[in-house]
């Protein structure tokens, strides 16, 4: 397991996506093309400009805290379970991950999916692993929101609030590229994009 504590704040937004944070504002369009809305192009705008500028604040004054914590696990999957290991040894488990199969009735021929179905059988005898991670980058979000509230300025509040939700799916994104290239290395020279 790694740790991350107090992660820096810039690093994270650079993989922002934008179009989920204009839906706090019942502004629909995906970004960048929202900006060029002929309904609703300007008040994306003006919104994308606030909520910048108040995550430049929230780096520079350092308003939240991003923490992380991942794991890399040896795993096998038995049925629909899948078997987290102590150790390589595979001897002992840990924890057992129970998963539901999708319900949804589907087309001949379509399976229903279950999270074991992409680690290998344990009977198969292939040593499979499994990553976890948790993150968050509202550490310190509350304190800030009151003092918003206090002002009645709600606007703001809601404003830092979206704003930690993308620095948060933004934090899950790099993670999950420094798992892919670094930690793990299973896709170490692949392209990786994040946002538009």
């Amino acid at each position: 397991m790694k740790e991350f504590r107090d992660y820096d704040l810039a690093a994270i937004a650079r993989h922002i996506d934008w179009s989920p944070f204009f839906q706090t504002w019942e502004l629909s369009g995906a970004y960048p093309k929202i900006l060029h809305d002929p309904v609703v192009g300007e008040a994306a705008r003006n919104v994308l400009a606030e909520g910048q500028a108040m995550l430049d604040r929230i780096i520079a004054e350092r308003w939240l805290v991003a923490n992380a914590v991942i794991g890399l696990f040896p795993a096998n999957s038995v049925g629909d379970d899948i078997e987290i290991y102590t150790d390589e040894s595979r001897s002992q488990v840990a924890m057992r991950f129970h998963n539901l199969r999708q319900q949804a009735q589907k087309p001949a021929g379509k399976p229903n999916y279950c999270l074991a179905d992409f680690v290998a059988p344990k009977a198969s005898g292939v040593k499979d692993y499994i990553g976890a991670f948790a993150a968050t980058s509202g550490i310190g979000i509350e304190a800030r929101v009151r003092e918003f509230e206090a002002r009645h300025d709600d606007y703001n509040a809601i404003m830092l609030k979206a704003l930690a939700d993308r620095l948060a799916e933004a934090f899950t994104e790099h993670l999950h590229q420094r798992v892919r290239r670094e930690f793990w290395g299973y896709a170490r020279t692949k392209p990786w994009t994040t946002t538009p």
